[in-house]
């Protein structure tokens, strides 16, 4: 009798686990389901407030999965997440430049072809119940990511057929000008072309009888004192179709490509010469973006995030944004792109959700309203018209179908580093372009940024 009670007790205690008792709030349909899952999150340009809608979003379609963010600096951004993986804590997904995606290459997982996520739904016809199911839910392929954003994003991101990376915008270097200073010069159009900001910058510049600049033209011809620099270099030489992409930095190896190489460094450098009539710059001048916010420049080459520093600073002119200059003769048009990418950590223990996360955060109908809120540039094709009629995004819109950047290899900082000393070197007459040895060592220099590191 006692072994009867017993085995009833045993019966019923198994009836209340599995008819769900334990599910307070939400029905479960399986135990693995409800398993709540966490996942951490970590960016450095983006704000918490910034991406709280997609988070929000996708925490109330899966209501098991808690993201939470952190938000660092720049500056300690990889130390950071070198100490974090030492101690077996690192993010689950983390934000990186595109250009530093053959660096982590061994630190993160591509997208898988399928994952199992817990997702909220509603079942019952006559009672409704909100139940956590498990859903197989499928990954993007490689051809998908081709068709839904724009070239340079595949190319970055897909790598042997697999998919490493997604962006939730995609930025291009484009043209700030200041329209009081152009209608000083009685400059009525802003530059379309390299060869139009020759002519107005002799108009816009203003030095004095020792050759010091007080107002400037244009931002061009060094490289510590103007941000981005490696960027504006970068466009000039794809413009002028000079040879970058492969496997190693050889932009001389082939006749015309040298040629085209010295033309857009020398070029570059004029700007940078007392005594030519490009002459508009100096390494004694301040940063480039603080001069064009205190309205002494008239001509700065940047991205969205400095529009959004322009209208938190409220500078006291007019300022607008056009397309970045082309070079007359060319082959079509050609911006530069510079873009964060979201990824997956080797060491995350919920890969799959990871992976769940970005795909669907990054989706067109759900990246939409972070690009409105926070006035960001699409990468994804189905938005590009919708964004062509924004003002504040056109100029950026305008440029991301022919967006391109070429750095392929595994120290981006190192390499800007490098081409920074030759700009200088140049600047200052220290090195000679059509000196050899020097034209080797700067190659060469780059190129040991192409070998990984050990």
């Amino acid at each position: 009798m006692r072994d009867y009670k017993i085995i009833t007790l045993l019966l019923i205690g198994v009836f209340v686990i599995t008819s769900g008792f334990g599910c307070k709030g939400l029905g479960c349909s399986t135990d693995s389901a409800s398993q709540p899952v966490a996942l951490t999150y970590w960016g450095v340009w983006d704000s918490p407030t910034q991406l709280a809608g997609l988070i929000q979003d996708y925490q109330a379609s899966h209501p098991t999965v808690k993201v939470t963010y952190k938000q660092l600096r720049y500056e300690e951004y990889e130390r950071k997440l070198l100490e974090a993986w030492a101690d077996d804590r690192g993010p689950d997904v983390f934000a990186i430049p595109a250009s530093w995606l053959n660096k982590y290459q061994n630190r993160i997982v591509p997208m898988p072809s399928t994952v199992q996520i817990p997702v909220q739904e509603i079942k019952g016809t006559i009672k409704k119940e909100t139940v956590v199911t498990l859903q197989t839910v499928k990954g993007l392929s490689a051809n998908e990511v081709k068709n839904q954003y724009v070239d340079v994003v595949y190319n970055n991101v897909v790598k042997n057929n697999q998919i490493y990376a997604l962006p939730y915008s995609l930025d291009t270097l484009v043209t700030f000008y200041n329209e009081d200073l152009l209608d000083q010069a009685s400059l009525p159009e802003k530059i379309i072309t390299f060869n139009d900001l020759v002519d107005q910058t002799s108009q816009l510049t203003k030095v004095t009888t020792d050759n010091k600049i007080v107002q400037s033209g244009v931002a061009l011809g060094t490289a510590d004192n103007i941000p981005r620099f490696f960027d504006i270099v970068s466009s000039l030489m794809l413009q002028t179709q000079v040879n970058l992409k492969g496997t190693k930095f050889n932009p001389v190896g082939e006749e015309q490509s040298a040629a085209r190489f010295q033309e857009a460094i020398n070029f570059y450098i004029s700007f940078a010469r007392p005594g030519l009539a490009s002459y508009s710059w100096s390494k004694s001048l301040p940063n480039a973006f603080d001069m064009f916010s205190s309205g002494k420049l008239a001509y700065f080459f940047g991205y969205s995030y400095h529009a959004d520093a322009l209208r938190k600073a409220g500078v006291p002119f007019e300022w607008g944004i056009t397309n970045f200059p082309q070079t007359e003769g060319s082959q079509g048009t050609k911006y530069y792109a510079d873009y964060w990418v979201n990824v997956v950590a080797k060491k995350s223990k919920n890969q799959g959700v990871a992976w769940n996360f970005i795909q669907n955060t990054a989706s067109a109908q759900n990246v939409k309203k972070y690009l409105d809120q926070n006035k960001k540039p699409t990468a994804l094709r189905s938005l590009i018209i919708e964004q062509k009629n924004n003002p504040d995004i056109a100029p950026f819109a305008n440029q991301v179908l022919t967006a391109d950047n070429w750095y392929t290899g595994y120290d981006y900082p190192k390499a800007e580093s490098y081409m920074a000393d030759f700009i200088n070197g140049l600047a200052d007459n220290k090195i000679d372009i059509n000196n050899q040895s020097d034209l080797k060592l700067f190659i060469d220099r780059i190129n040991q940024t192409y070998q990984p590191s050990q």
